[in-house]
């Protein structure tokens, strides 16, 4: 009796185990089918989050290998504007800068929409870099607060005058120089030992673009004999190889006081270049820059250098036809007189070149991915109107 009473629990038992088995499984494919339900339900919401998810995730890719870290994805998709301009000095002791014009010129480039990121200035500040009781460079800087103040750095390559005593007889001088870098100080300081911020370089942020700027006129001591035309020492030429050799930008600028190919004969200051600059031209082609940026001439010129135009001076042995198309933007007066030489009209129309009176001149450019836009304004006092413009494809 008792082992069937045993068997009856034991069977009671399994029997309840059976249930709770079922219950248990009735509730949990009843949780699928509500689980199953819900995602239906919200399925477009779901495929929404995961998209937006991939989405960020390759965005963060491609921030990690930003170009301007290590050259990597998104390089042509940068978009720059900047300004260049240069010779803003006057003609007296008793008139230094012609802050008229210079003035109109940056309450135009304050104007601009969208603001550039930077304003190059290609030397030739004032009549004289010093004049007594003081030199000239922190007044002239002070005129640009305009611009600075409100975000657009002002970036400085030294011209001829610079380095002039207010009795220019005396020559290039080493404490101008030496004045200049400390004034100038916002210059990077990355060139050769010491010619910080006189020779310096530095990349967009976003890596596409590369610019250099150079020093024709560097002394290491007073110089009373020195070419206007200036000269490039092996110390920089050398420097400059070396940083081009480490960019990946697409483009590349170059900016200095002084011409490669002059197109005019300015009595006042007689000019040519010498065969460092022929050098240097030769290793600019070589790299396929964009823009050879100058002034000294007191006029506007923009000329695309390729094969048919001979290296001037020549060099030995002779150096090969040039190949791949560097533009000299020659933008030598935003105050200082406009250059009164005449001009062979056939040579004004083959190198676009701009010289009228009371006219002076500033070139906006835009980097668009390949492209870069090119556009010159001149004006005096009042509007500042189009006068060239060119585009460069990459």
């Amino acid at each position: 009796m008792v082992v069937e009473i045993d068997k009856l629990v034991e069977f009671k038992s399994e029997i309840l185990t059976k249930k709770m088995f079922h219950k248990k499984r009735r509730k949990a494919m009843n949780n699928a089918v509500k689980i199953t339900f819900w995602i239906v339900k919200n399925l477009f919401t779901i495929l929404a989050i995961t998209l937006f998810i991939v989405v960020a995730a390759m965005q963060s890719g491609c921030k990690k290998s930003s170009p301007e870290q290590k050259g990597g994805l998104g390089v042509t998709d940068e978009t720059l504007r900047f300004v260049w301009l240069a010779d803003s000095r006057g003609d007296t002791l008793e008139h230094p800068v012609n802050t008229e014009a210079l003035n109109a010129i940056i309450a135009q480039i304050a104007a601009l929409s969208p603001k550039p990121a930077f304003v190059f200035f290609g030397g030739d500040q004032s009549y004289r870099g010093y004049i007594h009781p003081s030199y000239t460079f922190v007044a002239w800087k002070n005129l640009f607060d305009t611009l600075t103040k409100n975000g657009i750095p002002l970036y400085t390559a030294i011209g001829n005058h610079e380095l002039y005593h207010q009795h220019a007889s005396y020559g290039y001088l080493l404490v101008n120089q030496q004045e200049y870098q400390k004034v100038f100080s916002e210059n990077p300081s990355n060139g050769p030992a010491g010619y910080d911020h006189l020779a310096y370089t530095f990349t967009s942020q976003g890596g596409n673009s590369f610019f250099a700027v150079l020093d024709p006129y560097f002394v290491t001591k007073d110089t009373v004999h020195m070419g206007l035309g200036g000269h490039i020492d092996d110390v920089q030429m050398s420097w400059l190889k070396a940083q081009v050799a480490q960019t990946k930008a697409q483009h590349k600028f170059l900016f200095i006081h002084t011409p490669y190919y002059y197109i005019s004969d300015d009595s006042t200051e007689s000019s040519a270049a010498d065969t460092s600059l022929t050098l240097l031209w030769s290793f600019l082609d070589a790299n396929k820059f964009d823009i050879y940026a100058c002034g000294h001439s007191h006029l506007f010129s923009r000329k695309t250098i390729d094969g048919s135009i001979h290296a001037n001076p020549p060099t030995t042995p002779p150096t090969p036809a040039w190949q791949n198309n560097v533009v000299q933007l020659l933008n030598g007066t935003c105050g200082a007189g406009p250059s009164t030489e005449i001009v062979d009209e056939n040579l004004r129309t083959l190198w676009n070149i701009h010289n009228d009176p009371q006219t002076y001149y500033f070139t906006v450019i835009d980097i668009n991915g390949g492209a870069v836009t090119v556009k010159s304004y001149g004006g005096y006092t009042g509007a500042y109107s189009l006068i060239d413009s060119f585009t460069i494809q990459k």
